[in-house]
């Protein structure tokens, strides 16, 4: 078949809106297989396979046949790349159809071709999509193998790369299947990616995932927030992201998806940009924390605390990090008075027994509410795509 069933049923609906006639398309034995007409569907076409048996450009029939196996019209042949792949037939009076042929014949062909390509650039994308998953994850890589399956796909994994990973959380407006809804984040981000070259763009994990070949990690963020503003645009969402350091070769790759994902959920937690992971540093540290160490040190921070008082830390302590310890901008962010921040600064030591001014404080107070709010996230319902 030179073209699914569906894209075919597609091609006729939409020429028997434009001509207001029946359309058939008939493969290359000259079967029915698309028809405005659902009842000839599996049915021969004579016209059809004389077209086909015989070469002709062209084969108006004039009176219906006795067998119904062809009506009045004008038949035409699909041509793909220089071969005849099948017959197009408009049904109706031949004086009225036949100026139509050729028009209906050239039309049909630009839209086959519009749709195999499209297929094709689907199936490339899934096989790319399969490749950077055994790329960034497969348990037992083999080097050569994957250096061999990227050439074959046009990716050279020996080239320094860099991860970008973004999160969105829409609306909730658009209610299509987790499937349908990557496939359309990633139409949106297409185009920002086609005229540069050795980009990748893949939806995994249930994050968006963008791996750019040597380019400069400004050039990378200045395209990532055009991304990010046609898909806010778009879906009335909320899009944050991370960024890995400059690009690394081969498996060393997979450091730069912990570095973006780890930048990438601070992000969510710092009010929606994209962070570079070098200003997140802290983070991936945490993330090398044994989680039995991870509840003593929130037990040992917060064994004194209420619920309330816990969050009222926790939402203090991690605003003073994002800050940069700059009482100003919190009382900003917060909408209240310097003084008034100063006070909640002090009273997380009288809370706690560890002040957030002081290092060894600072430190075990920031890991217990990064650790903490962490908890939280887990434990609530999986958000973004």
């Amino acid at each position: 078949m030179f073209i699914s069933e569906a894209a075919a049923r597609s091609i006729v609906q939409e020429i028997k809106e434009i001509t207001g006639h029946h359309i058939n398309i008939m493969d290359g034995d000259g079967v029915i297989f698309a028809s405005t007409d659902p009842e000839r569907v599996g049915q021969r076409h004579e016209g059809a396979c004389q077209v086909l048996r015989e070469g002709l450009p062209r084969l108006t029939v004039r009176e219906d046949g006795p067998s119904g196996g062809a009506r009045r019209g004008v038949n035409l042949p699909i041509q793909m790349d220089g071969q005849t792949v099948g017959v197009i037939g408009i049904t109706g009076p031949p004086e009225e159809v036949d100026t139509l042929g050729s028009v209906i014949k050239r039309m049909t062909e630009i839209m086959i071709q519009d749709i195999r390509r499209q297929e094709q650039e689907d199936l490339l994308d899934s096989a790319r999509q399969c490749f950077i998953e055994a790329w960034l994850f497969s348990e037992e890589p083999d080097p050569p193998e994957l250096e061999l399956r990227g050439d074959m796909l046009g990716i050279d994994i020996t080239a320094r790369w860099t991860v970008v990973i973004l999160e969105v959380q829409d609306s909730g407006a658009h209610q299509v299947s987790r499937e349908m809804r990557n496939a359309l984040y990633l139409k949106h981000i297409r185009p920002y990616l086609s005229r540069w070259e050795h980009s990748l763009c893949a939806v995994i994990n249930q994050r968006i995932l963008l791996l750019f070949q040597d380019r400069n990690r400004y050039e990378v963020l200045s395209r990532v927030d055009q991304i990010r503003g046609e898909l806010e645009s778009a879906y009335q969402a909320q899009v944050w992201g991370g960024m890995s350091t400059d690009g690394r070769r081969g498996l060393e790759v997979r450091r730069c998806y912990q570095e973006a994902r780890t930048a990438c959920r601070t992000a969510r937690t710092s009010g929606g940009r994209v962070l570079f992971y070098d200003e997140v540093s802290l983070e991936f540290l945490a993330d090398s924390i044994p989680p039995d160490i991870r509840r003593d040190l929130m037990e040992l921070v917060f064994s004194g605390c209420t619920a309330q008082e816990r969050e009222e830390v926790r939402n203090t302590v991690l605003l003073y990090f994002q800050c940069r310890g700059d009482v100003k901008e919190m009382a900003q962010a917060l909408y209240l008075h310097k003084n008034t921040v100063h006070y909640r600064l002090g009273r997380i030591r009288e809370m706690t027994g560890y002040s957030v001014r002081e290092p060894k404080g600072a430190v075990l107070l920031y890991f217990a509410s990064l650790f903490s709010a962490q908890g939280e996230e887990r434990e609530s319902p999986s958000e973004g795509i």
